[in-house]
């Protein structure tokens, strides 16, 4: 599924209106067979998100009721797709550190969690094909968000219009990034990951709509919301394992070793990175966005 592209065709606001149209677009196209695989629902999951960042974006020159019925819209339609997300997000967590992991490979209990894991994956998506009203609501909800969307009243005023929200988006993202450094445990972690990814993804609406937009930024925010978004998949998986192997009464100690190492790792990567997309001021980040200031 190829990603939203757009151009000024009249104000800036009028067309992240319609980066939001089209991203809501995208969700309802990846829901639309009714036996959805662990893929679409992740496709469809992401471009929701990009949807509510381009509706971040909007904040300001939108009526406030028009955002929060919006924006709890697209986050209800996620929530409906939790259960395939959360199974598949730890399957895909343990693959990955088992092939990063040779000693995995022969590890008893990595194995049996393994199979539980694509169990639990397999009946996640079974639950969601049997109850086809959950689906169908999802695709409801979307499908009305992007018939009002056309409706929504933008103001025309270019990229000032824009401006605010951008800095509230990197305002929040910096002072969480503030919190991670100081106390990078996984609530405090995850939290600056959202931010990064409102950020990431608002700077992907506005680059192919703004040519000012710094592309060392959008890299940064790339890379940090990557490494963030492993890391908390494997803080998942490792409260998984923790109860696994009680359950079962099996040691889970070389996979639990596996996930902490990994873990430090890709946050050794992201701190150092983090700081340095949030080094500048939330006004001076602005302006280099709205106004192409150095």
């Amino acid at each position: 599924m190829s990603d939203v592209r757009l151009t000024i065709n009249g104000s800036a606001a009028a067309a992240v209106r319609g980066a939001a149209r089209g991203h809501v677009e995208e969700a309802v196209r990846a829901l639309r067979s009714t036996r959805p695989s662990g893929d679409q629902v992740h496709l469809a999951r992401k471009a929701i998100k990009k949807g509510r960042a381009a509706l971040r974006l909007l904040r300001v020159t939108l009526a406030k009721v028009t955002y929060r019925r919006e924006n709890e819209a697209m986050r209800a339609a996620a929530h409906a797709l939790d259960p395939v997300r959360d199974a598949t997000v730890l399957l895909r967590a343990l693959v990955g550190l088992r092939a990063r992991r040779a000693p995995l490979a022969r590890d008893r209990a990595t194995a049996a969690l393994m199979r539980t894991l694509q169990q639990r994956q397999r009946l996640a998506q079974h639950e969601l094909r049997a109850r086809p009203e959950r689906l169908a609501a999802a695709r409801s909800t979307l499908d009305q968000v992007q018939a009002r969307a056309r409706r929504w009243h933008v103001r025309h005023d270019g990229w000032r219009t824009l401006g605010p929200a951008f800095r509230r988006i990197y305002r929040t993202g910096r002072r969480a990034a503030r919190h991670a450094k100081r106390r990078p445990d996984s609530l405090t972690l995850h939290e600056w990951r959202k931010q990064i990814q409102y950020l990431r993804h608002a700077l992907q609406i506005l680059e192919p709509l703004q040519p000012k937009v710094p592309a060392k930024a959008a890299h940064r925010a790339r890379q940090v919301a990557d490494f963030l978004g492993e890391d908390h998949d494997l803080a998942l998986l490792r409260a998984a394992a923790s109860d696994f192997a009680r359950q079962r009464q099996l040691s889970a100690t070389t996979l639990l070793a596996a996930i902490d190492r990994r873990r430090k790792h890709l946050q050794a990567r992201a701190i150092p990175i983090g700081q340095q997309l949030f080094l500048r001021r939330a006004r001076k980040m602005e302006a280099r966005v709205v106004d192409g200031r150095p």
